[in-house]
């Protein structure tokens, strides 16, 4: 059953067929949108991993892609910019893209279908008809049931969603990301800065795993010991230099110069 196949891929094989399915649906459909073929996001393992890692381009953030380069936010207008920051639609392949992860694809591919099915009738004889097998969303452009459905006109629009066309697409991604947290101009995807405008509403939330390539500086743990060492220095350090003071202003006195 349904359920059976989402439990063993969460909690057995994150690889399963059945998200590689609805993920590869997503993939296809993604590429005929916007020209690129990103394939799967990152997959979950076998047993499933669910480490979200550092948030960059592979991992769900949304980038650019203008003239070769890839952006986490781009400012082309910028003084400071460099010679190859050109303005967004010089290449004809400029974009915005998105490639979620294989749990966020499938998840997606799997909302669209269920919501999708029996959210239309036939209007001729008020029964749901045959889905139309797909590879993508190619495949559906021609299905009649989408056309003459009672939904809205955004329904009318048929996709394919776990290899059936459905009318419209009912689940989007959103990026769940701090509004504190803003992506660096003219940078590489996984570089961010902190908005000065920030109201500080909330407290500020990172994913607490930090990638040495993301300007983390590493230290290893020296342990206690070093601790304690330094604070016995330092308070022999101190006394010593207590007596110290305390034995020349005695002298200066009884030499009466102080």
């Amino acid at each position: 059953t349904t359920f059976e196949n989402i439990y063993n891929c969460l909690f057995s094989d994150g690889n399963c067929d059945a998200f590689v399915k609805y993920a590869s649906v997503e993939s296809a459909n993604d590429a005929i949108h916007t020209g690129f073929n990103l394939g799967i996001g990152q997959p979950l393992g076998k047993p499933p991993n669910f480490y979200v890692s550092v948030y960059n381009h592979d991992n769900g953030q949304g980038f650019v892609a203008a003239s070769g380069f890839k952006y986490g936010a781009m400012d082309s207008s910028a003084e400071d910019k460099e010679d190859y920051v050109k303005d967004y639609g010089d290449n004809e392949n400029d974009a915005f893209l998105l490639r979620p992860s294989l749990l966020e694809m499938s998840l997606n591919g799997l909302l669209n279908d269920f919501l999708g099915r029996g959210s239309f009738v036939d209007s001729n004889d008020g029964t749901a008809p045959d889905l139309v097998d797909c590879s993508s969303s190619n495949d559906c452009s021609s299905v009649s049931y989408c056309s003459s459905s009672d939904s809205s006109e955004l329904a009318a629009i048929s996709t394919c969603a776990g290899g059936k066309c459905i009318c419209g697409s009912r689940a989007h991604y959103h990026p769940a990301v701090d509004e504190a947290i803003s992506p660096a101009a003219n940078e590489a995807p996984g570089w961010f800065t902190i908005d000065e405008n920030d109201q500080g509403v909330s407290a500020m939330i990172t994913e607490p795993f930090w990638s040495s390539f993301v300007g983390v500086r590493a230290y290893n743990d020296a342990g206690k010991g070093v601790g304690i060492y330094a604070s016995i220095s330092g308070a022999l350090f101190t006394s010593i230099c207590i007596f110290v003071v305390y034995r020349l202003k005695k002298g200066l006195v009884k030499e009466k110069v102080y």
